[in-house]
């Protein structure tokens, strides 16, 4: 009796570990000639359970600090990857620094940077070609999601055109991006259309990437009929989305709104909870996900 309890509970034991092991990364090579010597762009590929697949997938892309350290997930990327893993979808997050020999261009002025938004645009270009390509991933059910730097390149993403035309590469299901930079946008009015439908989110104490000009930019679009959006926290600052964050200045970052002054981060749980309930929503409507929103969350 002892013995068949004992093997009752290794049984239980050993479920629930596998129910809790984590995802392990797929690494993979994605075809980029216009990439350096190795025209390869890394990337890192991640698929929900079988069970639970809605053919949905999403292309994640790191701010200006990678996609972490020792390229494993920071606490932001890896949250999010597992959200979207939870609700079916599948996650590829290419490695724009790394596969150019980068760790991080954080602390690197602008003016300095050597990996443009044209060349994480294209990185994004050959990302959408290679995941089209993929058993299972219905290529009308494509998010393009981005954090800060990564937030800029859905902006250039959905504005970048070919001939005045934007590259089917480039139009996506939705398109996220959590406080990108919004200046060049904001500057330049002939930016009429998107190619993709946009939410944008962000603290409206960001002191790294104003919100202003975000504001500005979406109500142009909006103006013109394009499907955008965005929500501004009351005194949330840059990152507020990471779930490991803690409030600090960063004195190692030139590119802030004040130069010299640094920027500041700091998680907002609030505002991170509702953002990603937005976000449940929009997926849910799409009929993207494989979970059910919380009652009450807002697209």
């Amino acid at each position: 009796m002892k013995i068949r309890k004992h093997i009752r509970r290794s049984v239980v034991a050993t479920i629930t570990l596998a129910l809790l092991a984590p995802v392990h990364a797929e690494i993979v090579k994605i075809p980029a000639p216009h990439i350096g010597e190795n025209k390869t762009l890394r990337a890192q590929w991640f698929t929900p359970d079988a069970k639970i697949a809605t053919g949905a997938a999403a292309i994640l892309l790191h701010g200006c600090g990678g996609v972490g350290a020792r390229r494993e997930l920071n606490a932001r990327h890896a949250a999010a990857k597992d959200w979207l893993l939870e609700r079916g979808i599948a996650v590829v997050f290419p490695e724009s620094f790394t596969s150019r020999s980068f760790e991080e261009v954080c602390t690197v002025k602008m003016s300095a940077r050597t990996i443009r938004q044209i060349d994480r645009v294209e990185d994004v270009m050959a990302t959408r070609k290679w995941l089209d390509a993929q058993p299972g991933v219905d290529a009308k059910k494509v998010v393009l999601w981005g954090w800060s730097n990564g937030g800029s390149t859905v902006l250039n993403a959905l504005t970048h055109r070919v001939e005045g035309e934007f590259p089917a590469e480039l139009k996506f299901a939705e398109a996220i991006a959590f406080y990108p930079g919004c200046s060049p946008q904001a500057r330049n009015t002939s930016l009429q259309k998107i190619s993709s439908p946009l939410t944008v989110l962000m603290g409206e104490a960001d002191d790294w990437t104003p919100a202003a000009p975000c504001a500005a930019f979406v109500a142009r679009l909006k103006n013109n009929e394009q499907p955008a959006t965005i929500t501004l926290y009351p005194g949330a600052y840059h990152d507020f989305d990471n779930p490991a964050g803690k409030l600090r200045v960063r004195a190692d970052v030139p590119n802030g709104v004040v130069a010299g002054k640094g920027v500041t981060v700091a998680p907002d749980p609030k505002a991170r909870e509702d953002a990603m309930a937005r976000i449940d929503a929009l997926l849910a409507k799409r009929g993207f996900s494989a979970k059910t929103p919380a009652a009450g969350a807002k697209p």
